[in-house]
C-alpha cells in the first residue's frame, strides 16, 4: 500500500510541476526581453534623473545658494546627479557653459524651459548624453551587444 501511495504522490507532484516548468520558461524569455530593452531605456532613466536634479539646482539657485558641483554635493546631491542636472539645464539654455553661469532668473521661465528640454530629451536622449563628460556617458545604443538564441 505504501508503494502505491508514493507512486500517486510522485505522479501528482510531476503533474503539478509540468505547468510550472512551462511558466518558468515563459518568465525567462520575458526577463531576457526586458533586460535587453532596459539597456536601451537606461538613457530615458537618465533624462528623468536629470530633470529632478535640474529642478533641485534651480530651487537652490533661486534661494541664493551656490550651485557649483562641490556646493551641490554638500547639499546632498551626488556627482552624477549634478552632471545630469547641469546637462539638462544647458539643453534648456538656462545655464551657460563653463563660467557663464545662470542665464535666466525668472522661476516660471526656468520651469517651462526645463520641462520643454526634458520632453525633447525623452524623445531623443542623445541630446542630453552629448552634454555629459565622457566619464558620465553610457555606451551608445548601437554598441550594445545583443544576445543571439535562447
Amino acid at each position: 500500500m505504501t508503494d502505491n501511495n508514493n507512486f500517486d504522490l510522485h505522479r501528482a507532484i510531476a503533474e503539478a510541476q509540468q505547468p510550472l516548468e512551462v511558466r518558468i520558461a515563459a518568465l525567462r524569455t520575458a526577463n531576457n526581453y526586458l533586460t535587453r530593452r532596459n539597456k536601451v531605456r537606461a538613457r530615458v532613466r537618465i533624462v528623468l534623473q536629470a530633470e529632478g536634479s535640474a529642478l533641485a539646482m534651480t530651487v537652490w539657485h533661486l534661494a541664493g545658494w551656490r550651485t557649483g558641483r562641490d556646493s551641490c554635493m554638500t547639499y546632498g546631491m551626488t556627482d552624477r546627479q549634478w552632471h545630469y542636472g547641469r546637462a539638462l539645464l544647458q539643453v534648456a539654455r538656462v545655464m551657460g557653459r563653463s563660467y557663464e553661469g545662470w542665464l535666466i532668473d525668472n522661476p516660471e521661465q526656468i520651469e517651462a524651459a526645463i520641462k520643454g528640454a526634458a520632453e525633447r530629451c525623452a524623445l531623443n536622449p542623445e541630446i542630453l548624453i552629448a552634454r555629459l563628460p565622457l566619464s558620465r556617458q553610457l555606451t551608445p545604443a548601437s554598441k550594445l551587444k545583443r544576445r543571439v538564441g535562447q
